[in-house]
């Protein structure tokens, strides 16, 4: 095998100047001092994952120490997309009992030398992570050239002559590679079958022909009975064609030990074999070396671009203070869309502390890329920001949606931001808005796994989803959450599952216990119950036709506002006699009063026992029963400040049961006003003010007012941004107007408090803007006129 060679390839994701020249791996054995000058670095290019993988393993020798794959990371065609390569000493590996023979000391010390590869839209490999330094001692040159092996690499074979004992391949994938041309020439399709491990690492395995075995209608029936009724020819006739191949150590390559050519069924003729099944995925993979853009626009079918642009046309007539951006590629065409209603405006403005952007939703069976910021109000119902088509889901692609939000939204930066995972959510919410707090969720990861793992979901049908869901759902305590997992690895056999161990390696940017400390106001426990996002998820699943699918969400959205109305003007509860239930009662929602009435009563059934003290501040230890684990309460009595180690009111605003004990001990029988937060009391959205007005017909009157308001400054915000001259003088007149309303309120004996506490106030970026901003993939807008887009 050749020397890989390190390609000057340039991509959309280099930080290098693609005219710049990129160091080669020259083929110089001889050299050692060559060798050992020329190692890795962030930047460098590999045509295929084997030419990093050689080049790695080549520094390697020169350093000493061996090179071991590791993880890897693949899309959903199967196409690797990242891969690990790391020290033979990276991890730890369990104690042997002592009956059997010890291994050697130091065999594995959780080394840290790696390199990481990323694959770049013209297909070849970037590497984007390299860890030089190792954590034990290195070996000399032959020590390593013993522990490799011989460098000659295996001859190359011809696939129409056929496997032949004793044939070695590198890997195991060479081996099935091999296997699948010599079954494409011949005529059948391959399976991997049964594999053997020997600690931890594989020693053998089996490819067999498609056709092996039984289907599980046919494993009892005797073939001396009498043949089956006429019907479809059966897949599986118990075909014996098959190829091993085992492990040789030292080498750790592989060698055919055993290959039966002969089939019992017919084989496909030249022109249909293509067609079978493992020649279709190698089809599927030719395709994802094709540039990323093309990968990224997989949902975008004709005419979808019209329909969208002709949808938010006529919502914008319908409702011309709506806000929508279109964003567009390098060749002019619309590609990304996103919009936001006033009222989606207004909710944000009161309830802005946290943000979830749903990418959960998939769109019939083109898999249009459809997506919701999601709120969520002092009721506990969510609440829709804005929606979004985004065709182009690359990082360059995100950021320009964060910005047209925040456009939408006049530059008013959210709390927190909760997001699928992957570090273009974390790179763009950074850039968009550096004040917020961001982490990713287990409400992503628990859909995303009905498609990474849909042969288990289909195959256990409700059964894997059922023990899935309280493993993500229902463990915020670390040692609960592994204890859980490792049982539904157990379960379900998923020790080699490629999706599953990249979702435990990044445990800590999703699972519940790594994100306590965020502010969520408990938004997953909503997105969980039966509400508009599940029914949008059932229904619009439905639809096929771009046009109508969006005018059935608008209408479901109106129809779920309308419903929503008599929730936000509910009941009152009864008055509680205990004395911190009714100063809550008085001031939290219905929705936000059963949450601290659930800490409550956990409060009744807790143990609280010193801990420690000094000076003013004192801990406690706080058990409940019935429930595992204790929690530590910190109380500063110079303050009257309260922390607890279960972060509860860090992540949702209500105060824990453990707090709530220590406050009993220390005889303070209200709840601090510290710790009664503004989105959850009945007032959230009201601002403090009390008129003799009716609230209910006050919010009427004022959000009917509003819409009106908007539809004007939306008009004239339109005509006056196509001139200098003409915004030059709506800005001269926009202080006298101002001047004037002040006037109107203070002689009608309006408080100016309560005027603005009715409308949601301007962000830092509050400048009147076109509703159909145009965007570049890079964010920068195209120069196009107000409407020009739509030709009005």
């Amino acid at each position: 095998m050749a020397d890989p060679e390190v390609l000057p390839l340039p991509g959309p994701d280099s930080d290098t100047n693609p005219d710049e020249s990129v160091a080669m791996a020259e083929d110089d054995e001889g050299d050692e001092d060559e060798e050992l000058d020329l190692k890795p670095k962030i930047g460098m290019y590999f045509e295929t994952e084997d030419d990093a993988y050689e080049f790695y393993k080549k520094y390697a020798e020169g350093i000493g120490f061996v090179v071991r794959k590791s993880h890897k990371s693949r899309n959903t065609r199967l196409a690797v997309t990242k891969r690990w390569f790391v020290c033979h000493r990276q991890g730890f590996k369990q104690e042997r009992s002592e009956t059997k023979n010890p291994r050697a000391p130091g065999s594995r010390t959780g080394c840290g030398a790696c390199l990481c590869i990323k694959i770049i839209p013209c297909g070849a490999f970037r590497v984007t992570e390299f860890v030089e330094e190792h954590n034990h001692p290195l070996a000399d040159q032959p020590a390593v050239k013993m522990v490799l092996g011989p460098r000659a690499p295996p001859p190359l074979y011809d696939p129409k002559d056929g496997p032949a004992l004793d044939m070695r391949f590198e890997t195991e994938d060479d081996a099935y590679a091999f296997y699948n041309k010599y079954a494409e020439h011949v005529g059948f399709s391959v399976r991997k079958s049964y594999k053997k491990k020997h600690k931890g690492l594989l020693v053998s395995r089996i490819f067999v022909c498609s056709r092996e075995g039984f289907a599980e209608k046919d494993k009892h029936r005797d073939p001396e009975d009498t043949p089956r009724r006429a019907g479809p020819t059966p897949s599986r006739t118990g075909c014996q064609a098959c190829l091993i191949i085992k492990v040789q150590p030292p080498s750790k390559t592989f060698k055919v030990s055993k290959f039966v050519s002969e089939h019992n069924h017919p084989l496909e003729d030249p022109e249909s074999v293509h067609k079978l099944r493992s020649h279709k995925l190698k089809s599927k993979m030719l395709e994802l070396e094709l540039p990323e853009r093309r990968k990224r626009m997989h949902g975008m079918l004709a005419g979808d671009a019209g329909a969208a642009l002709e949808y938010l046309q006529n919502l914008q007539v319908e409702n011309p203070s709506l806000f929508y951006a279109v964003g567009c590629n390098d060749e002019g065409k619309a590609i990304n869309f996103f919009w936001a209603d006033a009222k989606s405006c207004l909710d944000y403005m009161y309830f802005n502390d946290v943000v979830l952007y749903d990418t959960t939703y998939s769109l019939n069976t083109y898999s249009r890329p459809f997506g919701l910021f999601i709120g969520v109000d002092n009721f506990r119902q969510p609440m829709i920001f804005g929606a979004a088509l985004m065709y182009d889901d690359s990082p360059e692609g995100i950021k320009w949606l964060f910005q047209a939000f925040n456009d939408a939204m006049h530059g008013k930066q959210p709390g927190s931001v909760l997001t699928d995972v992957g570090q273009k959510y974390a790179d763009a919410v950074a850039a968009v808005w550096p004040g917020s707090m961001h982490h990713a969720t287990v409400w992503h990861v628990y859909h995303s796994a009905k498609k990474s793992l849909k042969q288990l979901v289909d195959n256990a049908k409700a059964s894997f989803m059922h023990s899935f869901a309280p493993v993500m759902f229902e463990n915020e305590d670390e040692p609960g959450f592994l204890l859980s997992w490792d049982k539904l690895v157990e379960k379900y056999n998923l020790g080699d599952n490629e999706w599953m161990n990249e979702l435990y390696r990044t445990k800590d940017s999703w699972a519940l216990p790594y994100w306590k400390h965020v502010f969520t106001a408990d938004i997953i426990t909503t997105l969980r119950k039966e509400n508009i996002m599940s029914q949008l998820r059932k229904e619009l699943n439905e639809q096929e036709d771009l046009l109508q699918l969006l005018k059935r969400y608008d209408l479901m959205l109106e129809e779920y506002r309308a419903a929503k109305l008599p929730v936000d003007t509910e009941a009152p509860l009864p008055i509680p006699t205990l004395r911190i239930l009714k100063q809550v009662g008085n001031l939290y929602t219905t929705a936000a009063f059963k949450m601290f009435q659930t800490e409550f009563e956990d409060y009744m059934n807790s143990l609280a026992y010193p801990h420690a003290a000094a000076g003013m501040v004192s801990e406690y230890k706080v058990t409940i029963d019935e429930k595992p684990g204790e929690h530590t309460v910190r109380y500063d009595s110079l303050d009257g400040s309260v922390t607890c180690t279960c972060k509860r009111f860090e992540s949702t605003g209500i105060q824990c049961a453990h707090v709530l004990k220590v406050l009993d001990l220390k005889n303070i029988k209200e709840l601090p006003e510290q710790y009664i937060i503004r989105r959850w009391i009945k007032d959230a959205r009201s601002g403090h003010f009390t008129t003799d007005l009716d609230s209910s017909l006050r919010a009427s009157t004022a959000e009917a007012r509003y819409k009106d308001l908007c539809r004007i400054a939306s008009m004239i915000a339109a005509r006056a941004a196509r001139a200098d001259e003409a915004m030059g003088f709506i800005e001269s007149q926009s202080n006298a107007l101002m001047k004037h309303l002040d006037h109107i309120f203070q002689t009608s004996g309006f408080s100016e408090m309560g005027n603005h506490a009715a409308l949601p106030a301007p962000g830092p970026s509050s400048s009147a803007q076109p509703h159909n901003i145009v965007r570049g993939p890079q964010g920068n807008p195209l120069l196009r006129a107000a409407n020009g887009i739509l030709g009005v």
